[in-house]
């Protein structure tokens, strides 16, 4: 058979055959003192299978160990180098963690995204180390390198609000919304609600009612769950002399969150006071224990308006029934043990008390956050922990219905 015509042909095609297994062979093998290393093997080794499943049981320092294992195998794995410096950081050797980062910043042509992701662990370095500075300038870099990185938005969001930097927050986070899908849309709207009242309180706190009345009306407009915004505004128009507008704002609170009502309880009875018309406060306790049995805050705040009425008998009554719905409330038996004195000590309304607080655990009204379980004895709109908005709740005991142990 003749293969003159085709010998070119053949030819080529053995050594486009040879180039691609040649070219296989230098991006998986590498030459390295004498031997050849291959690529894969640093994910492939047992090392690197062990300190992720290491680091997933939080096992932080055995993670280290087989990971630096796995890195030496082959030197050039840009992303085992990153895990190895984010554990490091989150180990807490900063330190090692910042030179682990700027280390991988040195190496040539690296890819726009590799370039921006090594930028993104190292503000992250630097925000864990205090580094607040540093870690804007990372996190700004990540920014205009890659304009739709939204970790690094997230995290300049965060830092400008550390530093109570609102109005910086506040365009960051409509830059992620601009970014966001349609399902994160109401957390960005809770969000966006807190930053406004955030930037309302800065506005009241310089004097400029006009402003701040605006910003807290942004922030219920933006969410109707923004709580502080309502007292906040309310505080707002008191001060302007508008005293039904006040009003105005806090039924709302209490009629958008009836179990945060508590909240707006002393502004209301000071406001009535001044109207003349303290009944008024009476009348709108009444109706949310009507409206909800279990409001032991209602109740509490009821008792302690009829003891400076002196009408020591009824707020008893009102006070052992918040003491029946939170038997944990030291505020509560407060509360009660000052109606008592005001009665001279009773025997029978002492003996009643007694009863119904056998059971009690005394301890301040805890608050736990439900992102972090953070714990604080007040109710605070963004955690310190976590810097969530919005995200505590009362935790509570339920009243005993039977006492089955004689203490």
């Amino acid at each position: 058979m003749d293969l003159g015509p085709s010998l070119p042909f053949l030819s080529a095609l053995v050594a486009l055959l040879v180039g691609l297994a040649v070219g296989k062979a230098w991006e998986r093998y590498k030459l390295r003192d004498g031997k050849w290393i291959d690529r894969r093997r640093a994910r492939e080794s047992h090392h690197y299978v062990l300190g992720l499943n290491f680091l997933v049981s939080n096992q932080i320092d055995l993670a280290i160990e087989e990971l630096s294992q796995a890195a030496r195998v082959d030197a050039d794995a840009l992303e085992i180098h990153l895990i190895l410096g984010n554990v490091h950081r989150e180990r807490g050797q900063v330190a090692r963690a910042i030179q682990v980062h700027q280390a991988l910043l040195q190496r040539p042509k690296l890819t726009r995204i590799e370039h921006a992701y090594i930028l993104l662990c190292l503000g992250l370095d630097f925000k864990r180390g205090g580094f607040v500075d540093r870690a804007l300038e990372a996190f700004n870099e990540v920014v205009r390198m890659d304009p739709d990185n939204q970790y690094a938005l997230l995290y300049l969001q965060k830092l400008h609000e550390e530093q109570h930097q609102w109005a910086e927050a506040h365009r960051i986070r409509k830059q992620l919304v601009a970014l966001s899908g349609p399902d994160t849309q109401p957390r960005n709207q809770a969000i966006l609600g807190f930053l406004e009242n955030a930037l309302g309180t800065e506005a009241m706190a310089v004097g400029d009612r006009g402003r701040a009345s605006k910003h807290f009306e942004s922030a219920i407009d933006q969410d109707a769950d923004t709580t502080p915004a309502y007292l906040n505004l309310g505080d707002v128009r008191l001060a302007q002399g508008d005293l039904q507008g006040a009003e105005a704002a806090w039924d709302s609170l209490i009629t958008r969150s009836p179990e945060r009502a508590y909240l707006a309880f002393d502004r209301l009875e000071q406001l009535y006071e001044q109207l003349g018309a303290p009944r008024r406060f009476e009348e709108r306790c009444l109706r949310l224990v009507a409206a909800n049995p279990q409001d032991w805050r209602a109740r509490l705040a009821l008792g302690r308006h009829l003891l400076k009425r002196e009408r020591h008998a009824e707020a008893f009554e009102f006070l052992l029934a918040a003491l029946e719905q939170n038997p944990h409330g030291l505020t509560v038996h407060q509360a009660v043990w000052g109606v008592l004195l005001k009665l001279e000590l009773n025997r029978a309304l002492v003996q009643r008390y007694i009863e119904s607080a056998r059971s009690s655990v005394f301890f301040l009204d805890p608050h736990v956050c439900l992102k972090c379980h953070y714990r604080s004895t007040e109710l605070l709109w963004q955690c310190p922990h976590c810097h969530e908005w919005n995200t505590f709740v009362e935790e509570r005991i339920a009243p005993a219905k039977e006492a089955t142990v004689e203490m």
